[in-house]
């Protein structure tokens, strides 16, 4: 029924999309459990019977690690108590079972299923780390073994969602502050200025679009009878 994207880039260069699609009724109901395990997933694929879509997930789909274990991963962020957490609330607990609750975001199932593996400690390379299904990215089976690649992919049904892509949009390019002098320099130049990688400016310069809206937007100048417009 309609879609808002926008294309955002990061110092690594590369592009990645935010994409917010609005179904009909006719594409099934999103507040049914069922129906969300249908498209979503948040476990560890079975290597034995899905041996491809394993692969692609523990590669590309897995959170971390962070928060005890890696405290300078660069998803930690420090909290009211001053106590240094995930800002993405990862290892997520073990669920049962899908419950779609009011905010618009579920709680997607995570089985106790002993679908695990092992990597090398971040910190420390003589040790390892057990990832399991509470540190898994949601995605959707399809689109992660058609494309390869981190596709992150959850049921969104509060306007907030609307919000968020609009942030991307108006934040405009990263900031950042460049240090030009040499070692002789006692006095060194900054320039503040905005961050645009080779790929972006590519992008700009051939005028592909960065963002869309469909269908379009209007805004109605509407009032109650005899007073002023509402903004």
């Amino acid at each position: 029924k309609g879609l808002v994207r926008t294309i955002e880039y990061q110092k690594r260069g590369l592009p990645h999309l935010h994409l917010l699609l609005f179904l009909g009724h006719q594409h099934g109901n999103f507040t049914n459990a069922e129906h969300i395990d249908e498209l979503i997933s948040a476990e560890i694929p079975d290597n034995s019977t899905h041996p491809d879509l394993f692969n692609v997930i523990t590669r590309n789909m897995m959170h971390g690690p962070c928060g005890l274990i890696n405290p300078l991963a660069p998803c930690m962020t420090e909290n009211s108590s001053g106590q240094r957490v995930c800002s993405k609330k990862f290892p997520k607990p073990f669920q049962p079972l899908t419950i779609a609750n009011n905010n618009g975001y579920p709680l997607y199932r995570r089985h106790i299923n002993g679908n695990r593996f092992i990597i090398n400690h971040p910190l420390d390379r003589t040790q390892q780390f057990l990832f399991d299904n509470t540190w898994v990215v949601p995605y959707n089976p399809y689109l992660s073994g058609k494309y390869k690649a981190h596709i992150n992919v959850e049921v969104c049904g509060s306007v907030r969602a609307v919000k968020y892509i609009n942030k991307y949009i108006y934040k405009g390019s990263d900031q950042t502050t460049v240090e030009i002098g040499t070692e002789n320099d006692e006095i060194k130049k900054y320039v503040n200025g905005r961050y645009i990688s080779p790929v972006e400016a590519v992008w700009r310069t051939m005028e592909f679009p960065m963002h869309e809206e469909s269908p379009s937007v209007y805004q109605l100048p509407i009032h109650l009878p005899g007073q002023h417009p509402v903004v």
